[in-house]
């Protein structure tokens, strides 16, 4: 099943496929339809090529987007035959996407399908392995010049330090987070994932320091991150998996800003007796109510994040994968801040709830 609707040539016929983000529209299935379609898309499909994304209108009103043999069909796009489209995308309003953004995605899914980046395995192994060691070695050695005996000492210390300590720390750290991300492209990585639930930690001095680390990040005209709310509430389990947690939710906040210089993310935690709750704000584009059900799914990327470069979409599947190993759930929600028929502004929040320890061995 690809991501979107599609259509491929099956020897001298066509045939359509459903998408994971959604669905092929039912006209594409009426016997009355099959003729048509077949004579306009198969000369389409095979007379194509890798070198150009196509982009088209179909006999039933729809968009199409193809490269090669990718064909996405059944998608709404197209703004220019304003009375199709707007009876298209009241009928089907799951369907309707930004044209950039699914050209976007067709080439993404075309490189995966093509191993267009494929590099050997064994090399990636070796060069991934002496990279973890090398980087193990400078963060354990930045921590000796910092001072830091115990994790309590973190954030005081941290601030004590010259801008070229912090600049070392920070890259370190963010390189060991670069180097994370390999594991979780291993097959049922998440499924065999051995949490050592007899550790337990201060969520709250975690938090602050990955909110620290990003507000002295390399990158220019970064956002200032506000952090409020405190809570001395422990949990269990591997401390540096929930750090990976907290950085990817704060990474998809500054992804998400509209103008993160002016109004940064903001990351707010509280508890309860029972319950640590912490809060990801970024304010920019609101994420459309269809695409909420989607945003915790493999590959996706919100379309409101179509300008950007970055990213696989593989973020928030891969936190909320760690989360379910915390017995945690991360919940969306949003507030309209302002609403018109051009774009729609509001504060995109991500919540993680955990479960608070009251008693439990310290690491």
């Amino acid at each position: 099943m690809r991501n979107y609707p599609s259509v491929k040539v099956t020897g001298r016929d066509i045939s359509f496929i459903d998408g994971v983000f959604c669905k092929l529209p039912k006209e594409y299935l009426k016997d009355s339809n099959k003729g048509l379609l077949k004579n306009f898309f198969k000369p389409i499909i095979e007379n194509s090529s890798s070198d150009d994304i196509i982009y088209g209108i179909d006999p039933l009103g729809f968009s199409y987007i193809i490269i090669d043999f990718l064909c996405y069909v059944g998608v709404v796009t197209d703004k220019k035959h304003r009375g199709k489209y707007n009876n298209l995308s009241k009928k089907y309003p799951k369907n309707k996407f930004d044209l950039e953004f699914m050209k976007k995605q067709i080439q993404f899914e075309y490189d995966l399908l093509n191993f267009k980046h494929y590099v050997p395995i064994e090399i990636v192994t070796q060069n991934f392995h002496e990279m973890r060691g090398l980087n193990s070695k400078i963060s354990g050695n930045i921590d000796k010049i910092m001072g830091i005996e115990d994790e309590a000492e973190w954030d005081d210390k941290f601030e004590q330090q010259s801008e070229t300590v912090k600049k070392i720390y920070v890259g370190s750290r963010l390189l060991k987070f670069i180097l994370d991300n390999f594991k979780f492209y291993i097959p049922d990585f998440f499924e065999n994932l051995n949490m050592k639930y007899e550790r337990s930690f201060v969520a709250h001095r975690s938090v602050s320091k990955i909110v620290k680390i990003y507000r002295n990040d390399f990158k220019t005209g970064r956002a200032d991150i506000e952090f409020k709310g405190s809570s001395g509430g422990r949990i269990n389990g591997d401390k540096e998996y929930f750090e990976i947690l907290v950085k990817i939710l704060i990474e998809n906040a500054l992804k998400y800003s509209e103008f993160p210089k002016r109004i940064g993310p903001k990351v707010i935690i509280s508890e309860t007796t029972n319950e640590i709750s912490i809060q990801v704000h970024s304010y920019g584009r609101a994420i459309p109510d269809t695409e909420k059900p989607y945003l915790f799914s493999k590959g996706f990327r919100a379309s409101i994040n179509k300008q950007s470069q970055e990213g696989t979409g593989m973020g928030l599947y891969n936190a909320k994968q760690i989360a379910k190993h915390f017995g945690a759930a991360i919940e969306f929600s949003n507030q309209d801040v302002t609403k018109n028929d051009e774009v729609e502004i509001a504060w995109n929040i991500f919540t993680l709830k955990l479960n608070k320890l009251n008693k439990t061995k310290s690491s």
